[in-house]
């Protein structure tokens, strides 16, 4: 679950992949739709932005040969860029604002619109960009200033990478990437506990938490990240202070709680009711969802019993992967009663671990005969 909202995160948009940082051994399992080859670990995502830096720093020394500053005898040996993320930056100051300056005062004396006339004559970065040197090109001042827009964002881009620049260790690296840079990071609650005094250490801060299946998590676990911060009782400074302004629990109460082995606090102590469950039953403000797009509208009549009034998306009766039948089973769902296999039913091999062969073999056998169907 955490995964998937990670990856829809990814897929909106709205915030670059250079902003999130998945931490815990699930980001293996992580596919998203993002153009990087990186994986989004601590590690990954440095070699990331080492990567994204060179591309800028490229692309800030064709800028500079194409304004004259500098020539291809300042490249490397190997070709490599002769620009660092400092000294782009005092390229920016000393030669790009100028040029746009000049730039502006020019449009400010003729006194166009903004998005009528040809300014190509008096655009400074037209060798830059491709397609604005020839004779026959032209621009209005909308999209010079659009263009303009474009060249200010590497720099802008190259002035968050120039820290990483300065550190030389990986730990280091990981460690700012952590604290100053990432503005979504995706971790479970175990590994949160792991992490803790790490985090706490580094001065980790944070102002929004969003926990996904808090209905299948014990109260202890859910405060656990809630803790992630610096305060009174870690030996700081009576002026410390958590800076969490807001916690957002997602998951259902209506389905399975938290997994509690030992029978007498599961049943007599409720430690089998999470926090979320908790809240809902006090009466906490909260929203429930009225609608499912997951499930053919036969198989949520099974448990729809569970919600007040709960219905359907509209693809659910339209598409048409919820239409058609599933190839070599005769029902939309079927309930199996596994008799006992070789005279052994559900077993106990040791304390609060079950296990019944029978269904094993036939979950083993029905998941064979769907790969012969075809089934991926």
């Amino acid at each position: 679950a955490l995964n998937d909202i990670f990856a829809k995160v990814m897929e909106r948009g709205d915030v670059d992949e250079r902003y999130m940082l998945r931490l815990g051994s699930g980001e293996k399992h992580l596919h998203t739709t993002s153009s990087s080859d990186h994986d989004f670990t601590k590690t990954g995502r440095v070699a990331h932005i080492l990567s994204r830096r060179s591309d800028l720093l490229e692309k800030v020394q064709l800028l500079s040969e194409s304004l004259g500053v500098s020539g291809k005898a300042e490249r490397g040996a190997d070709g490599s860029p002769s620009y660092t993320c400092e000294t782009s930056e005092y390229f920016y100051f000393h030669h790009v604002k100028k040029h746009v300056g000049v730039f502006e005062e020019a449009l400010a004396k003729e006194g166009g619109d903004e998005s009528g006339g040809n300014v190509i004559d008096t655009f400074p970065f037209k060798k830059y960009f491709s397609g604005l040197d020839s004779t026959s090109a032209s621009l209005s001042i909308e999209q010079a200033r659009g263009k303009i827009h474009e060249i200010e964002a590497i720099f802008a881009e190259l002035a968050e990478y120039r820290p990483i620049e300065l550190l030389r260790s990986q730990r280091q690296r990981t460690d700012y990437l952590l604290t100053k840079q990432a503005r979504i990071v995706a971790m479970t609650c175990t590994h949160a506990a792991i992490a803790r005094s790490h985090l706490v250490s580094l001065g980790f801060h944070y102002d929004n938490i969003l926990m996904e299946e808090a209905g299948q998590m014990l109260d202890v676990e859910t405060f656990v990240p809630l803790l992630l911060q610096r305060g009174e009782s870690d030996g700081g400074s009576h002026s410390a202070h958590s800076r969490l302004k807001r916690v957002c629990l997602i998951g259902d109460h209506n389905q399975l709680p938290p997994v509690v082995k030992n029978q007498a606090f599961s049943k007599f102590s409720r430690y089998d009711q999470s926090l979320f469950a908790r809240l809902v039953c006090l009466g906490v403000p909260s929203i429930e969802l009225n609608k499912q797009g997951r499930a053919r509208q036969e198989i949520a009549r099974l448990y729809s019993w569970r919600y007040d009034d709960l219905g359907d998306l509209d693809h659910v009766a339209t598409k048409d992967v919820f239409k058609k039948a599933n190839s070599g089973l005769a029902h939309t769902f079927q309930l199996i009663n596994v008799e006992e296999f070789e005279g052994r039913g559900e077993s106990t091999p040791t304390a609060y671990f079950y296990q019944n062969v029978g269904e094993a073999e036939y979950a083993i056998a029905l998941f064979q005969y769907m790969v012969l169907l075809g089934y991926p």
